[in-house]
């Protein structure tokens, strides 16, 4: 297996850790001086988590780098790191007990094959991308599909993203197959907006709730934006519920999609 490329965040947390080691900080002693958890620094500085861009100022300011972590940050991790998938919305999306999920144009992320999010991805306008780093990423978030208290996923995607060709006819029968084996898991529901349709609002969203809490996170054309104004997300509820209505029963679903990967088989 080749090795983990090195990202922009990894080479960050490096610069973050020297500075600390600079300053004569210990790890814990920086972090008790930002007032976070001890874990929360280890991960900034091994690469295994995002810290908000007002995290980045203070550790400049705790630090006194005179803003060079926050140019760092800002001249690399945040063109290499999508902002739809921030620490905010991958948190809560890893503990919630239900997630609602819709796309239009493509198979969700947490349904996608490595293959298959990796042409999608490949289409990205951020050239600093490292393609590969962001498909491990997207699998990885997959786990809680099957950890030991997996979440209720339902998914509605409309036909459309079953039929447009994303890499090749193999990527796409792939996928198809995938996504049919999944939505016969227990805590799994696959539903499909069938072509024909009437028109109907929505962009792709996703919601999570935990314990009667609930959060969403709107895929716009430029980057992801997280709802938390429970008004705001209570909206984007009822247009869920009206894109549910439109959608086939989850048994009909399966058979288009079934129908739709045997056109894609190669």
């Amino acid at each position: 297996m080749a090795p983990k490329r090195e990202t922009a965040l990894d080479a960050w947390g490096r610069e973050l850790a020297y500075a600390c080691e600079a300053a004569g900080l210990t790890g814990k002693q920086f972090a008790e001086r930002l007032h976070v958890a001890s874990s929360t620094v280890s991960q900034w500085m091994n690469g295994r988590r995002t810290p908000h861009v007002d995290d980045v100022k203070r550790c400049d300011e705790a630090l006194g780098t005179n803003g060079y972590l926050t140019r760092y940050f800002d001249k690399w991790v945040t063109r290499e790191i999508p902002a739809v998938w921030t620490d905010r919305w991958l948190s809560a999306e890893a503990h919630a007990n239900m997630i609602q999920n819709y796309d239009l144009a493509v198979i969700p992320g947490l349904l996608q094959t490595p293959d298959y999010a990796r042409a999608v991805i490949r289409f990205n306008r951020h050239l600093s991308i490292d393609v590969e780093e962001l498909v491990r990423r997207r699998v990885e978030r997959q786990a809680i599909l099957n950890d030991e208290n997996p979440p209720m996923c339902i998914f509605v995607i409309d036909e459309y993203a079953l039929r447009r060709m994303v890499g090749d006819e193999k990527v796409m029968f792939d996928q198809l197959v995938h996504v049919r084996d999944l939505a016969q898991w227990s805590n799994i529901v696959v539903k499909v907006v069938p072509a024909g349709t009437r028109y109907y609002a929505g962009c792709p969203f996703m919601i999570a709730k935990l314990d009667g809490v609930e959060i969403a996170n709107l895929d716009t054309a430029l980057r992801g934006q997280v709802i938390e104004k429970p008004d705001q997300v209570a909206e984007i509820g009822r247009i869920w519920e009206d894109i549910r209505e439109h959608a086939l029963s989850p048994k009909d679903s399966l058979a288009l999609i079934e129908t739709v990967a045997k056109e894609w088989e190669p």
